[in-house]
């Protein structure tokens, strides 16, 4: 039944599941939301989302594992390396923006799937190429599926979540997405290492592409996963279908609590019809004119002192946390194939930059008389360790990264720990290159990833504080693009310095570690204004 009140009254009408009265007074999505609970549908909602925020961690980590392997069929330099690990990254800067507006014309649901499908496609698709170029296009194309329907999965997921919840969800859920970035790790000391030749429609799949092909189970599996998730409430209710945000609203108290739907005390559904007639696109261009004004508001005073310290740091932790961790598997089979017969010097062991140059490489041997040894392509042996040791790793990465948040309760502690993961991320820079041994330079590259990830997310809780509410969805979404260009910036500058000059690549990031050192001394205070500058 519908239920017209007065216009004066601000033509609020209400929509009941059955013909008999309102019983009681009709409840708005955050009354609705709070009385279904947390239980069994949120868990199944969740392990059916799991698979879509793995697949975006996978997008982005498994080229590093493949560099050794693919570098004959690819034609991989260093450089080309760097820009290859880099590519999702600048998809994700150059459109992580526009994805905002889609969602106003269509649901994230149908957006996930469109999104998985087309993810899928490419990842399978990827395992068949031979040309360099084309490979980056397709890492293009995944860095902005990622950017969009993927990155979208935890904003889905708290609007099945009401307030009492949120904060808890967020938690354990963030924590359980980022285990993603450890399995392409597991998977390639479980496959890379290995022989493996299949013949599929005469195209020769050699491991890298079996290990690429395994990568892209997830994006399937998220597919099947993504078209049973039903629209959230928040959505249904936003376009003016209340009937179907009510009986969702009924499933979730059902599932959660065990009563039957029938009981949900909620009879009907608030809906404000002057919000209805109001265009997609009306709603596209006022909601691009709020992020705009709100963007200019982070850069200006009050606000930018503290917005430009926090979106310094996370461009400086993202840029070490994704150097290291994209670039260590491979640094480390490069040094596990070293040609310990080509060192002379009895009184010292060889630096991680002499351990690099490909003259001293063992697979180097048969073309050092070469002319053109410079364009030949090793054929890397694959040490199993050196992939083991990047599981540790990450697990070290999210383990600490994830336990730092219960520690960093006062802004005290979180100007101590971000010191602390500053100072030794710089120590380590400085000292990779003359550490004595590989598994002394492998700790302290660990050091590096474990401790700007650990730096990351404080950055993100100093935002927390320091940034009104108002303009805190605002100033995230431009950090993370901080963040990304961090990435971005930061492997390409890597990549060419290995080729060129490998002790400034190692020097040069310690330098900007102690930059950053020294602006988390000036840690600034919650900015207070009032509340008509935020209108």
């Amino acid at each position: 039944m519908i239920t017209e009140l007065p216009k004066e009254e601000g033509r609020i009408s209400t929509i009941t599941g059955n013909g008999n009265s309102v019983e009681t007074p009709p409840a708005d999505y955050e009354k609705a939301i709070s009385v279904t609970g947390f239980g069994l549908f949120n868990v199944l909602l969740f392990m059916a989302a799991l698979p879509i925020g793995w697949t975006a961690a996978f997008d982005t980590t498994s080229p590093a594992f493949i560099l050794a392997s693919a570098e004959c069929d690819l034609q991989l330099t260093f450089f080309r390396k760097g820009v290859l690990v880099a590519f999702p990254y600048i998809a994700m800067v150059a459109t992580a923006s526009l994805w905002d507006y889609v969602t106003i014309y269509v649901g994230r649901r149908t957006l996930f799937v469109l999104g998985l499908l087309a993810d899928s496609i490419l990842n399978i698709l990827s395992t068949a190429v031979d040309s360099y170029h084309v490979f980056l296009l397709v890492k293009f194309i995944s860095g902005v599926i990622v950017s969009g329907p993927l990155s979208m999965v935890m904003g889905y997921l708290t609007e099945f979540h009401s307030a009492r919840y949120k904060a808890r969800f967020a938690t354990w859920s963030g924590f359980l997405f980022s285990i993603a970035t450890i399995v392409p790790a597991a998977l390639g000391f479980t496959i890379l290492p290995l022989d493996w030749h299949i013949d599929v429609f005469g195209k020769n799949y050699n491991t890298w592409r079996i290990y690429l092909l395994i990568c892209s189970i997830p994006p399937v599996l998220g597919l099947v996963t993504a078209s049973m998730l039903p629209e959230s409430p928040k959505y249904l209710m936003q376009i003016g279908r209340n009937d179907l945000a009510l009986k969702l609203f009924r499933r979730m108290y059902s599932m959660n609590t065990g009563k039957p739907a029938n009981t949900f005390p909620i009879k009907a559904l608030l809906v404000q019809k002057a919000q209805l007639p109001r265009s997609a696109l009306k709603a596209a261009l006022e909601k691009m004119r709020i992020d705009l004004y709100n963007t200019k508001l982070l850069f200006s005073a009050p606000y930018l002192p503290a917005f430009s310290f926090v979106s310094f740091l996370q461009f400086g932790s993202m840029l070490g946390f994704n150097v290291m961790r994209l670039w260590v598997p491979h640094l480390f089979i490069i040094l596990n194939n070293y040609d310990y017969e080509h060192w002379a010097p009895a009184d010292r062991a060889p630096t991680i930059c002499e351990m690099l140059d490909r003259h001293a490489a063992k697979p180097g041997r048969p073309y050092l008389n070469c002319t053109n040894f410079d364009d030949a392509c090793f054929e890397w042996k694959i040490n199993p360790s050196v992939y083991t040791n990047s599981t540790i790793i990450a697990s070290s990465a999210v383990l600490f990264g994830f336990l730092t948040g219960f520690v960093i309760t006062t802004t005290l502690r979180k100007k101590l720990v971000l010191l602390a993961a500053f100072l030794i991320s710089l120590v380590s820079s400085f000292g990779i290159n003359w550490a004595q041994a590989p598994p002394y330079m492998l700790t302290l590259a660990a050091a590096v990833i474990v401790t700007s990830r650990i730096a990351g997310n404080v950055v993100t809780a100093v935002n927390a504080d320091v940034i009104p509410i108002p303009l805190r969805a605002t100033s995230v979404t431009i950090m993370t693009t901080f963040g990304n260009l961090g990435a971005i910036i930061g492997n390409f500058i890597f990549s060419a310095l290995l080729e060129f000059e490998c002790l400034a690549s190692f020097l040069g990031m310690g330098c900007f570690f102690v930059v950053c050192f020294f602006v988390t001394l000036l840690l600034p205070k919650p900015v207070r204004t009032s509340p008509q500058s935020l209108a």
